[in-house]
């Protein structure tokens, strides 16, 4: 048995002897995948843990992120809040200006219907009495501010002729005073005020060709030569003195006596005072008053017979003053407000009749 065993046993011992380094290898593998798969399973731990860290910042973030938005959009919705509500008040108030407008259109749209229906209740011939009536109180105006008596002859005589063409009896009353009237106008002076004006204004212009007293001239005398005796040099200064003397004198027929208030040679202020006294005749003529008229004539005159030497052209314009002077530029003005009222009355009447008859 001893020999079996030994038989058996070495050859167990010469399999184990290759064997041996494939065991190691084994080994070494089995160590290395340890390793590894600690290795992986250390670097999966590690990214599992840097996942989870890095996820929550991250949501964190995000979290802030959306917080944030949400604030914002927040306040934003109390802005379009806030803008609305006073959209909203501000439509209100112009619903209720558009009411009122609407109220104050259906109001006046009233009125001009009713002033419609007046209207056209209105006939031609109530247009013509308003025309007449018109006429009448433009008459009267007429007379009374500028005293224009043809001017307001005319007006009248317009207005019975619109009421002839009524044709109604009923405006007797009213046409015999428009009779009267203008039977008072005619017999009034016809006064032609703008020929007046127009003549003064011509007499302005003919005074610059007025002559003026002119200022004394002397000539002295020539000297005599030294040769003439003491005798004749003695002469000679008498008759020197004597034209100077004589210069000095001057002999005019003037029913009154000259007496001159300014230097005669101020001849241009002369005819300036002369213009302004016709002027101021122009201006009382416009106003109607004769005292201020006539005295200023009277001025002109006597400054013209004054300070101007007798000729031709000064006694033509004393002439024309005189005439001037003699014009009536302000007559007694009839009274022609009886027709106006006597168609206002006829026009009350009417409309009186008018509304009975409604």
């Amino acid at each position: 048995m001893s020999d079996n065993d030994n038989k058996d046993a070495l050859p167990a011992e010469v399999d184990k002897s290759p064997a041996a380094p494939r065991r190691r290898g084994a080994g070494l593998l089995a160590s290395l995948a340890l390793i590894v798969a600690l290795a992986a399973a250390g670097g999966a731990g590690w990214l599992y843990y840097q996942l989870i860290y890095l996820s929550d910042q991250q949501n964190a973030a995000v979290v802030a992120e959306m917080q944030a938005a949400l604030n914002t959009a927040t306040s934003r919705n109390d802005a379009t809040d806030a803008a609305l509500n006073r959209q909203r008040e501000r439509l209100a108030e112009l619903d209720s200006l558009i009411d009122q407008q609407q109220t104050i259109s259906q109001r006046q749209l009233q009125q001009l219907s009713a002033q419609v229906q007046e209207l056209s209740a209105v006939d031609r011939n109530d247009w013509l009495l308003a025309e007449a009536e018109y006429l009448l109180r433009l008459a009267n105006q007429r007379l009374q501010l500028s005293g224009d008596s043809r001017a307001a002859a005319r007006l009248l005589s317009s207005a019975d002729a619109i009421l002839r063409e009524l044709d109604d009896p009923a405006l007797h009353p009213v046409r015999s005073e428009l009779a009267k009237e203008l039977s008072a106008l005619q017999s009034l002076s016809d006064i032609d005020i703008e020929g007046l004006y127009l003549q003064l204004e011509g007499l302005a212009g003919e005074v610059d060709k007025l002559e003026a007293y002119g200022a004394p001239e002397y000539s002295p005398a020539p000297v005599a030569d030294a040769d003439s005796t003491w005798q004749s040099g003695l002469a000679t200064g008498f008759q020197r003195a004597w034209e100077k003397l004589r210069s000095y004198i001057r002999i005019r027929q003037h029913d009154d006596k000259f007496r001159a208030e300014l230097a005669p040679e101020q001849a241009d202020a002369l005819r300036a005072s002369l213009r302004m006294m016709l002027e101021q005749a122009q201006l009382a003529l416009l106003a109607e008053r004769p005292t201020v008229y006539q005295r200023a004539l009277d001025k002109a005159a006597n400054w013209l017979q004054r300070y101007f030497p007798l000729n031709d052209r000064r006694e033509a314009l004393a002439t024309q003053l005189e005439k001037l002077g003699q014009a009536d530029i302000r007559g007694e003005r009839p009274d022609i407000s009886g027709s106006l009222r006597a168609l206002k009355e006829y026009s009350k009447a009417q409309r009186w009749q008018r509304e009975v008859g409604q």
